[in-house]
């Protein structure tokens, strides 16, 4: 609950709008600065070079799927299959739970598609700006359908073993064009850029004493 929580209290302080005019000149120019953007680490610069709010952050898939998450069973990299017994590359995470557990969206979107294979079980994939994409797998329970605009966490499935699994885990997958991107460090981008931004507010205001 502490994880959602100080989200949520993070939300009470977003700046109001501006007029719509700025406000759109500001989209395009962050989808401009975005384009060719692939690493978190890139995205982290551009980020802090334009100064962007919280609500422009979590336009993009910024937190972990999961609350709480205690650990990684299988990370982005290569790996011999559980099931199919081949080494293949492991194109996302996994997060072992609970059956039930509720998934939630990692940015604002919208689902672009959601179904059900041999290999992911149910799945969900939810589109956010700049192109990037966030993919879900192996779903018990899936609580959204494809068109639906989503905020970041809202719940929107919960965490099973369907498809080709050895165990109730959620498979989390980001996305961008045909690359896969590893999640790992998008997973806790929000909460660590507002880290940075409080401790250099610390340090202005200390040298200014």
């Amino acid at each position: 609950m502490k994880y959602l929580t100080m989200f949520f209290a993070v939300l009470l302080y977003l700046p109001a709008s501006g007029q719509a005019f700025d406000s759109l000149n500001r989209k395009t120019e962050i989808k401009k600065c975005m384009k060719p953007v692939y690493s978190i680490n890139e995205f982290c610069r551009i980020a802090d070079s334009l100064q962007m709010s919280i609500d422009e952050l979590c336009d993009y898939p910024v937190i972990f799927p999961i609350k709480e998450p205690e650990r990684i069973s299988s990370g982005f990299e290569m790996r011999y299959h559980p099931i199919y017994r081949i080494r293949k590359f492991h194109t996302g995470i996994d997060i072992p739970k609970t059956k039930g557990t509720p998934v939630y969206a990692t940015g604002n979107g919208i689902v672009t598609s959601k179904g059900y294979n041999s290999g992911y079980g149910y799945y969900i994939e939810i589109e956010h700006a700049g192109s990037f994409r966030s993919f879900y797998a192996h779903l018990s329970k899936t609580m959204v359908t494809v068109s639906d605009s989503v905020s970041i966490t809202q719940q929107i499935a919960c965490v099973g073993n369907t498809g080709a699994t050895t165990g109730s885990h959620l498979h989390y997958e980001i996305r961008k064009g045909k690359r896969f991107l590893n999640p790992i460090g998008w997973c806790g981008c929000l909460f660590g850029m507002l880290n940075n931004k409080q401790n250099l507010f610390r340090f202005k205001q200390a040298i200014n004493e």
